[in-house]
């Protein structure tokens, strides 16, 4: 009797499966990754992206340094075009705008008191030269008078030229003065905190965020390897991509509109912690209103 050690026995079953997977005919099936195409379900690719709207969020800064004086609006507040978000401290620019409106007003007197002795000289030398030309009235006097009507029109002229001056030195300071509110540039929502009365802001730096009230789109970042595949006017599922309850949502379907023509890289935090180094933007449009959050999370689904 042959006795089979624990160890021979499993190299003859070793030995059978390899020669059973020889003679097998078929080859193996790859398994599918969570980023390739579902082809049992219609999708081209797979991807994921972020709410948006066009133009992204708008960041307002003051182009002076200043104190606010009045916040007439808070974070969540609706604002219309053109409303004032806030009023910084403009004391001394509106004594400005007063002392610039006061010297116009000086120029435009002495030009209309220029004009009109203008006018009276202008009588007067044609009058003489008249009398001259007629040898009624002295020469002397008809040479005077046309010196003295080309001192007073060069006079007439620098009045108009500091009237001029004065209006623009007005008009300047009126704009520095505007300058000193924050103005919203289009109609949205206030987001994020709202700096109170009272608060120092800096030239430059965002006092206040609105999300202009503009439709939701997505924008999704597809590998390179699914790139060519993906093209505009493309159907696409949408779905919440977020440990929230919403996990999972269906949104409104979408279409593609934009396909980005240079690779970039991978601003996703899911995309760039798995390595993907350089992505595709594709921007899409909803076809209704999608009931979605600004910068919330989604994974795309591009159907044939």
């Amino acid at each position: 009797m042959i006795r089979i050690t624990p160890a021979v026995s499993l190299g003859l079953a070793l030995s059978a499966a390899l020669l059973l997977g020889a003679c097998s005919k078929d080859p193996p099936v790859p398994v599918a990754t969570k980023a390739g195409t579902d082809r049992s379900s219609g999708n081209v690719a797979v991807a994921r992206g972020i709410v948006d709207v066009e133009g992204g969020l708008i960041a307002l800064a003051p182009p002076v340094d200043g104190a606010i004086t009045a916040a007439p609006v808070k974070e969540g507040d609706a604002v219309k075009k053109g409303q004032t978000l806030l009023s910084l401290d403009g004391a001394l620019l509106a004594q400005e705008v007063a002392m610039a409106d006061a010297d116009l007003a000086l120029a435009t007197d002495r030009l209309k008191g220029s004009q009109a002795q203008l006018r009276e000289v202008e009588r007067n030398a044609t009058r003489l030269s008249a009398g001259a030309s007629e040898g009624v009235t002295p020469t002397q006097q008809a040479d005077a008078a046309r010196q003295q009507l080309a001192a007073l029109r060069a006079d007439t002229d620098v009045a108009s030229a500091q009237v001029d001056m004065a209006q623009h030195k007005l008009e300047h300071a009126r704009l520095k003065l505007q300058q000193m509110s924050l103005i919203a540039p289009d109609a949205g929502t206030v987001v994020g905190q709202v700096p109170g009365v009272g608060a120092f802001v800096q030239a430059g730096k965002p006092a206040i965020s609105l999300l202009p009230a503009r439709p939701l789109q997505v924008r999704a970042e597809l590998s390179a390897a699914y790139a060519d595949a993906v093209q505009v006017g493309m159907r696409a599922v949408v779905v919440a991509d977020s440990d929230g309850a919403d996990e999972g949502v269906p949104l409104p379907p979408a279409r593609v509109v934009r396909i980005s023509p240079v690779f970039a890289h991978a601003r996703l935090p899911e995309d760039a912690g798995r390595g993907v180094a350089k992505v595709v933007e594709c921007v899409l449009e909803f076809d209704g209103v999608a009931k979605a959050r600004f910068g919330q999370q989604v994974r795309v689904e591009f159907r044939k």
